[in-house]
């Protein structure tokens, strides 16, 4: 075994002096624009040592006491490598929180390498990647601040694996926030994965933070992360580490059909765009400072890096510095990056309003009075707070006007709009009828108000198991509801989870007045005996499969042969209809 370390100890000791370390570079991608965002610099060992895997080298490192000098030299060696090759976008470099309070750590080492390799510095983000227990995170906090000063930008890497992940999340505010691959594999069929990354999006929306997943393998995870909102990704179904990586990627990797806005019933954000003036990032405040000057009514300027957009100046804060004794001698130089608000909303202009609505209430220690728009990646514009609130209650209005005064679901109109739009998208999708079997004689019996609780029952059911964010329902009037499924191929599962629940309800308003085969018998307003089932939730869907031939379709008349099947069926059922089929498929489940 000693010698076993001492061969490692001499193995690693001969890396380091004759820095043999290898530089791979794995790409990061905005899906919005299908294109390289930056690279993850990785290390590796010389080929022919037994510390090539990272995972050895460092642990050989960590062991002797020369962790702090593998961890420059891997900076080095990546800086050197990204420039020579010339490489696209940011660096991303991985730096291991416990060499920064490491007695040997010296500050300044990488902004000198970024500097003698040309680099600018807000094309370098440090990843902080948490391998081990931190204890003094305040230490870590002075160094990240330290960092940001000369301009760098911070990730957080490997969320939800590390050792105090949302701890460090909330004591460094990173730029970037990492997803571990763990919640990544097999995403597409775990909705508890689903489920942590939808809340991880929300609150890094709140604290104007991106968020990258890595560790995407497969088609089916990228599909289902579009789905879930992701803008940044990085993995192997894109590419692996490679010496020499990719600058372009294959177009066929990307989905073929433009991502659909959520809430695709509600206006986009795009109606409330105005022109932005924009600065680079390199832009002095001197510069700045005469722009304000030319223009007395502007308020804000965004700054872009690369077509990217990192912030914003805000006038007011800006002549606090500019306009002070001395402040164009003091600050006139400085690059604008220095004196920008980085703590702003961006979202894409395609993003349905009432999102933005909530990204702007959920925010927290973030400028919102103005926010930038952006298309697939790139500035496109800004949208005013104001403006949006106003929009915002036109909206209400109008939803108001047209929707159900019972249930206050979305009316007629809106329905047939929404109709209209599944037609024009050429896309599938899944209408469901919902009508109530026996409901007259029940409120005949008992009264209307007890009928409106059973309406109102209906209407709860759905909103509570039905996504609104992606599918659409509506009530049509009286005890008819509709469902319209574009984006949950599990519908049919949710169908029938309402039509249980409701069945499940049901009972309790006969007040014991059925019999064992769930028959009431009462007068009629003549005195005559009747007998009447029990209540029952018939449900028709009417699914178009074929979006090439959905423009042919008589969506009316196709529905009413689903609704007339399902209500033929005594009980609740779920009957399925395929337009143009011979045998509609039929899926009656008693209860």
């Amino acid at each position: 075994m000693q010698d076993i370390n001492q061969t490692m100890e001499e193995d690693l000791h001969s890396i380091l002096t004759g820095k043999r370390l290898i530089a791979h570079f794995q790409p990061i991608v905005n899906l919005n624009n299908r294109s390289i965002y930056g690279y993850e610099g990785l290390i590796r060992g010389p080929g022919d040592s037994p510390l090539n895997s990272p995972l050895m080298l460092f642990e050989a490192a960590s062991r002797h006491n020369r962790l702090v000098e593998l961890d420059i030299l891997c900076r080095k060696v990546i800086i050197a490598q990204f420039a020579g090759l010339n490489l696209p976008g940011r660096l991303f470099i991985n730096i291991d929180p416990i060499t920064i309070i490491c007695d040997k750590f010296r500050p300044g080492e990488t902004i000198n390498f970024a500097r003698k390799n040309g680099l600018d510095s807000n094309r370098i983000i440090i990843e902080i990647t948490e391998t081990r227990p931190i204890d003094n995170v305040s230490i870590i906090q002075k160094s990240i601040n330290h960092y940001r000063k000369m301009g760098f930008r911070v990730a957080l890497d490997d969320l939800g694996a590390g050792y105090a992940g949302l701890k460090l999340w909330s004591e460094i505010k990173p730029d970037i926030v990492k997803i571990d691959r763990h919640f990544i594999q097999n995403v597409n069929e775990d909705k508890v994965k689903q489920e942590f990354i939808r809340t991880i999006l929300k609150t890094a929306t709140s604290l104007g933070c991106t968020v990258i997943t890595e560790g995407v393998e497969t088609e089916h995870e990228y599909a289902t992360l579009r789905k879930l909102g992701i803008i940044m990704a990085q993995g192997y179904y894109f590419s692996r580490p490679k010496a020499i990586p990719e600058r372009k990627l294959p177009a066929d990797l990307f989905r073929k059909e433009e991502k659909r806005p959520k809430n695709c019933h509600s206006p986009t954000i795009a109606t409330i765009l105005k022109p932005v003036i924009s600065v680079e990032a390199s832009e002095t405040v001197l510069s700045v400072g005469k722009i304000f000057a030319r223009t007395p009514e502007l308020e804000t300027l965004a700054v872009i890096h690369d077509d990217e957009v990192i912030g914003m100046v805000l006038k007011k804060n800006f002549m606090n510095i500019y306009a002070r004794l001395y402040g164009k001698e003091l600050y006139g130089k400085d690059p604008v990056i220095k004196h920008m608000n980085n703590n702003i909303i961006i979202v894409e202009k395609n993003m349905s309003i009432e999102e933005v609505s909530y990204r702007l209430t959920t925010a927290i220690d973030l400028y919102t009075e103005e926010f930038i728009l952006t298309h697939k990646g790139r500035l496109a514009g800004k949208a005013l707070l104001i403006d949006l609130l106003h929009h915002i209650t036109k909206i209400k209005i109008r939803q108001a006007k047209h929707a159900n005064p019972l249930t206050m679901l979305p009316g007629n109109l809106p329905i047939q709009q929404q109709m209209e739009r599944c037609f024009e998208e050429n896309d599938a999708f899944t209408v469901c009828y919902f009508d109530l079997d026996n409901f007259k004689p029940f409120n005949d019996i008992f009264g209307f108000s007890k009928g409106d609780e059973i309406i109102l029952i209906v209407s709860n059911l759905m909103k509570k198991h039905i996504d609104q964010e992606n599918n659409f329902i509506g009530h049509i009037g009286g005890d008819d509801f509709i469902a319209i499924f574009r984006e949950d191929n599990n519908w049919q599962t949710i169908i029938r989870k309402i039509i249980n629940k409701f069945d499940n309800k049901i009972n309790k308003f006969y007040n014991g007045k059925l019999d064992d085969k769930g028959i009431i018998t009462t007068e009629d307003r003549n005195g005559n005996l009747c007998s009447y089932g029990r209540m029952g939730l018939s449900v028709g869907a009417v699914v178009i499969d074929r979006p090439d031939t959905a423009a042919n379709i008589d969506l009316s008349a196709e529905a009413a042969v689903a609704k007339h099947h399902a209500k033929a069926i005594p009980g609740s059922i779920l009957y399925i209809h395929k337009p143009h089929c011979h045998d509609p498929e039929s899926v009656t489940k008693k209860h």
